[in-house]
């Protein structure tokens, strides 16, 4: 219904405007407290966003580098990286690795060499070069230090704690240790730790420039709680997160602490005194089992917020006001002529396509709703009559498609049991379109007194231009197979005229087989098919052997080969096509191999109308009313023998 100055309608809706400003009003009066919520929830995504991002930049680092000493691990336990070059190949992992400070591999004792108790080629930076020497001895007895002895119990990598490289490289650093392992007497024993020592002058520059307003920070902390970078350097490796947290008195700062060395990430408010009321959001690193922290303090969080509540009452107060100005203002002028376009429109909607409009005189939304209006008659009246002309055009089609439907199942035999006057075997088969017309095919006819030819066949794609090439093949089949001696023959020529003109690309997959009858011998040609199944007659199931020949009507010259095979009396051979194999049920599970095989193997004693039909209903059982996606295709021969 439209709306006029005096109707109901017009007056809820200036009602219900009146009331909206009003709501408005007092949304924005306690806008203020949920403005602090929505700048909270914003620092919270933010927190976690810088937090995950910087720990992201750091594994990129940290990761590749664990990379290396568990490569040369396995390449050790491999067996590829020989004795002698054990020394030169760390040097050049130390040379050609920036991050990397030094390598070390300790063997365990006599591991190396029945000779020698310690064994520990190292590779270290020293002033601007990589020099090399040997650990181990009375004096350094590394199978006592922790680097050697806490991987190896723990049987996984281990990162040391951070430590001061004093006298050596005079950096912050820590220690990767990677266990490897040797076959020793068909046992894979510990045969020693490989280490490389990482240099952590990068990491503190990734945590410095993290920015969080003027005061906020991050920091980082090892397995154990210890400061590896704080903004406050006299923290760093001097206190941990709970010695700190004693010192401030501050019992939820030593539960942040437990939290981030369990790995666990979370958001948590605490007050740090000098810096107030801060946000704090911890996250693990995954690599090295340390954890970072970002600290926001609530003071710069919500410092602008006053004034940004009080910008937002200012703006909402003057758009509430012009809404209402306008919001009348437009009623007022489109509730005028649109009560004469609803009876137009009322006189259309009965059937009267050439009622006459109301004139518009402006050049507005009005002309476009008349020229609207205007266009919908004469489309409503063409539109009807093209509806009336393209029913007629679709019963047609229809009709046409019923007829091409019934010639092209007339083409194939339906008649069961075909030789009722041959004893020594029988068969049934069926065909069920996907569409009104399909691609699949299937034909047996005897050549002469004592062979039967049967094949199954399998269109590239669907629909009418599927539905020709299947009868071009089957007549094809007909007259080629009497003039050859061999499956190999009848397929190759098949293929051959075939493949000439064929511009659009078809092909089929195709299963040929010739059976003589009085001695039980197959031979068959399986061009691109699905496998058939031989169910014996003692209940045994197997697929006949799969040949590497391609469909037919591809290449014109293609050499075909054939197979020969014996069954023996109360033996059936099912052939089928994929459209059995593949039917979908709703959730888009596959009828499959597994089920067909499983049901044929629990029906032994069926007859061939009995399989094919029983395999029907088990199939349309698995696809429970589900939109039909291909051809369904069987045929099943048993041979009695004489």
């Amino acid at each position: 219904m439209f709306i006029n100055r005096n109707t109901l309608a017009f007056k809820i809706i200036s009602r219900v405007l009146i009331i909206s400003i009003i709501l408005g009003m007092v949304t924005i009066s306690v806008y203020y407290f949920y403005t602090r919520n929505t700048i909270e929830e914003m620092t919270r995504n933010n927190a976690i966003f810088l937090a995950e991002n910087t720990v992201n930049e750091i594994e990129e680092v940290v990761r590749p580098a664990a990379k290396l000493p568990e490569n040369l691990a396995w390449m050790i336990e491999a067996g590829s990286l020989p004795k002698d070059s054990v020394l030169p190949f760390l040097t050049k992992l130390v040379r050609h690795n920036p991050t990397v400070y030094a390598s070390a591999i300790a063997f365990e004792p006599y591991m190396f060499s029945p000779e020698r108790k310690f064994f520990s080629p190292y590779a270290y930076r020293n002033n601007g070069k990589v020099d090399t020497t040997y650990l181990g001895g009375e004096n350094y007895n590394y199978f006592l230090m922790d680097w050697y002895q806490i991987p190896k119990t723990l049987e996984r990598p281990y990162w040391s704690e951070p430590y001061f490289d004093e006298g050596g490289g005079n950096v912050l650093m820590t220690t990767y240790s990677v266990p490897f392992y040797q076959r020793k007497n068909n046992k894979r024993q510990f045969a020693g730790i490989i280490t490389i020592d990482i240099s952590l002058d990068w990491l503190t520059d990734i945590v410095n420039d993290v920015e969080i307003y003027e005061t906020g920070y991050a920091f980082l902390i090892s397995s154990n709680g210890v400061y590896v970078t704080h903004p406050d350097h006299g923290n760093i490796m001097n206190e941990t997160i709970f010695t700190r947290a004693k010192k401030l008195d501050k019992p939820k700062m030593r539960e942040i602490g437990r939290d981030m060395i369990r790995g666990k990430s979370n958001l948590t408010s605490i007050n740090l005194d000098s810096r107030g009321d801060v946000l704090v959001y911890h996250t693990r690193l995954e690599s090295t089992e340390w954890a970072l922290g970002v600290v926001y303090p609530h003071k710069e969080m919500y410092a602008n917020l006053r004034e940004f509540n009080w910008l937002i009452v200012i703006i909402g107060f003057i758009g509430l006001t012009l809404l209402t100005f306008f919001t009348f203002r437009i009623i007022n002028n489109l509730t005028k002529p649109l009560t004469k376009f609803a009876k137009s429109a009322r006189k259309i909607a009965g059937g009267n396509f050439n009622v006459a409009l109301p004139q518009i005189k402006t050049n507005d939304e009005m002309q476009e709703l008349h020229n609207s209006f205007e266009y919908m008659q004469k489309a409503l009246a063409d539109y009807i009559e093209h509806l009336k002309e393209t029913t007629s055009a679709k019963e047609k089609i229809e009709s046409e498609l019923r007829i091409a439907k019934e010639i092209q199942m007339g083409m194939i035999p339906h008649i069961f049991p075909p030789f009722p006057s041959i004893s020594e075997l029988d068969l049934y088969a069926m065909l069920e379109p996907a569409k009104e017309v399909g691609g699949d095919l299937y034909d047996f006819f005897l050549i002469d007194d004592k062979h039967l030819c049967f094949a199954i066949g399998d269109v590239s794609g669907k629909g009418v231009p599927a539905s020709l090439f299947m009868a071009v093949t089957r007549t094809l089949l007909r007259s080629l197979a009497p003039k050859q001696q061999s499956t190999k023959a009848i397929t190759e020529a098949l293929n051959k005229s075939l493949s000439v003109g064929n511009e659009s690309s078809m092909f089929v997959t195709f299963f040929l087989a010739i059976l003589d009858i009085e001695t039980g011998e197959i031979r068959y040609t399986n061009a691109g098919h699905n496998p058939p199944l031989l169910l014996r007659g003692n209940g045994e199931i197997s697929y006949f052997d799969i040949t590497k020949d391609i469909p037919v009507g591809l290449f014109e010259d293609y050499t075909y080969s054939e197979m020969v095979m014996q069954v023996s009396p109360n033996d059936r051979i099912f052939m089928y096509t994929d459209g059995i194999t593949e039917a979908e049920n709703q959730q888009e599970e596959l009828y499959g191999e597994k089920r067909l095989k499983q049901f044929l193997t629990a029906n032994p004693s069926f007859e061939p109308s009995e399989l094919v039909t029983g395999v029907e209903e088990d199939v349309k059982k698995h696809v429970d009313g589900n939109v039909q996606s291909d051809d369904l295709t069987m045929l099943c021969v048993i041979y009695y023998g004489r």
